[in-house]
């Protein structure tokens, strides 16, 4: 834990420390990094983008050979990217078996992240942002290298896939990879661009799944599921090596440590008590108000992500190709509105982050119910030109949480961000497969009307944020949230 003296400099308290150090937190808004953790991130999620088809193929059919028992010639339908007939009268009893391993392999993957999510950001304002960005990248290249070898070995059954997600665990996955990156931008850049900069972070997510999602189809039927998942552990390896010798550490003075100096619990009580403590003009309930309220889109994308492939293959008969060029337009199409929408309509309106966000989520409510009810393919894509701003709502809220809080309090909120994330993926994975799973036969769909739901949650809960800003006696600033 961090205890700033009158002569200002930082005292470091817990169980594994006991120095003193000049503080510069507050000197770090401004710094000019230039393009900086938008290129691992980009070859990340173009990685993932290439992986998670390619892997659905190869489990559903080592559950219907090695589960089902089914004919080899049966099953090998299913690595094929073309969808046929043939296998409609086991589809369904595949794709729930399939649901179920991942419901699994999700909440096991999800721990030890959902644990160290509540340590590492206040950690990271002493010992630095860089090891929550590299540590996560070698988790993932190391799990993927391990996807590699299972996709060789055809003589193993589909349970062995969840023995892939150690090292990604162990390593803090996504969710310390975010909180990390999330945490370097705000040291790097002024309040002014951050609203940018968190937006071309954003872009950079999904060109890289665009990107992937454009060129998967080809990639499958040149060479084959397991070159594709070889391609994508080596954009993993690239993007950790890209890390390590590239990225600078972003928080001056930051002290070397092992990793004995993460499971501090004073760093646990440092974040609950700057979330949890009363700010003036209902800045508490802002806070969390915000912070649940961009968790939860986050919820949903663990949910329907691994399942939305499926709902086109059993709703709307869509083949490989098919989905893949949805999955690119409907990246795209976020990727476009993003950008014209922070950089243009933004700026050009005048429009508040808060107001934009607003807007998002209702697009939100009505891409889901678009969806859920869909009977021919263009539904999919009108569901997804109707959500046009819907990459803004992250980026905008965290910016927005950038301005109204003091310098120093920023990372422990986007930790406390972040943690919540963490366990989204212990219960959105099993809420949303368990629902996929009961409905498949009578309304797949009813994974959209739930999704619908939280974003009409999302809505009210930003909206009474902008209720009490609307009823405060100005807009909060630096000074309006800190504790008088």
């Amino acid at each position: 834990m961090a205890v700033n003296n009158e002569e200002g400099e930082e005292r470091l308290v817990g169980s594994n420390s006991s120095v003193i150090r000049t503080t510069t937190i507050s000197e770090l808004p401004g710094k000019s990094f230039g393009i900086t953790v938008e290129i691992p991130i980009f070859l990340t999620m173009m990685g993932l983008a290439f992986i998670g088809t390619p892997i659905t193929n190869i489990l559903m059919y080592r559950t219907c050979f090695h589960v089902k028992n089914y004919s080899d010639s049966e099953c090998k339908v299913f690595l094929s990217p073309d969808r046929t007939n043939v296998t409609k009268h086991i589809e369904e009893e595949v794709q729930i078996y399939t649901t179920f391993i991942n419901v699994v392999r999700d909440i096991l993957e999800s721990l030890v992240p959902a644990v160290l999510s509540f340590f590492l950001g206040v950690w990271s304002d002493t010992y630095g942002r860089k090891p929550l960005i590299v540590w996560p990248l070698l988790g993932i290249a190391l799990s993927r290298m391990l996807i590699v070898v299972f996709s060789l070995l055809n003589n193993i059954g589909p349970w062995w896939f969840i023995l892939t997600s150690v090292p990604f665990s162990l390593s803090g996955g996504y969710i310390v990879l975010f909180t990390g990156i999330f945490c370097y931008l705000n040291d790097i850049t002024t309040s002014r661009n951050k609203s940018l900069r968190m937006t071309i972070l954003e872009a950079s997510i999904a060109v890289g799944i665009m990107v992937g999602s454009i060129i998967t189809f080809y990639l499958i039927r040149a060479v084959g599921n397991v070159y594709v998942i070889l391609i994508s552990a080596s954009l993993a390896a690239i993007a950790y090596a890209f890390a390590v010798l590239h990225l600078r550490e972003s928080l001056t003075g930051a002290l070397d440590s092992g990793i004995t100096t993460v499971l501090d619990f004073l760093l646990v009580k440092e974040m609950f008590r700057e979330c949890f403590k009363r700010r003036p003009n209902n800045g508490r309930a802002q806070i969390l108000l915000l912070c649940f309220a961009n968790v939860l889109p986050v919820f949903i994308l663990y949910g329907i992500i691994g399942l939305e492939y499926m709902y086109a293959r059993t709703k709307i008969h869509w083949a490989l190709k098919q989905y893949t060029v949805y999955s690119a337009a409907n990246t795209s199409i976020s990727f476009f509105g993003s950008l014209v929408g922070v950089a243009l309509i933004q700026r050009l309106f005048g429009i508040s982050d808060l107001a934009f966000v607003l807007i998002a989520f209702l697009s939100f409510i009505a891409e889901y119910l678009t969806k859920a009810f869909a009977t021919l393919g263009w539904h999919m894509y009108l569901g997804a030109s109707i959500s046009l701003f819907k990459g803004l709502t992250s980026p905008l809220i965290r910016s927005f949480l950038t301005k109204i809080l003091p310098v120093e309090d920023i990372a422990k909120v986007f930790a406390f961000m972040c943690a919540l994330e963490g366990i989204c993926p212990l219960i959105s994975s099993a809420l949303y497969n368990t629902l996929y799973a009961g409905t498949i036969g009578v309304f797949p769909g009813a994974i959209y009307l739930l999704s619908a739901g939280f974003s009409g949650a999302s809505f009210i809960m930003v909206g009474f944020v902008q209720y009490y800003i609307w009823k405060g006696s100005r807009t909060p600033t630096y000074t309006t949230l800190v504790e008088t």
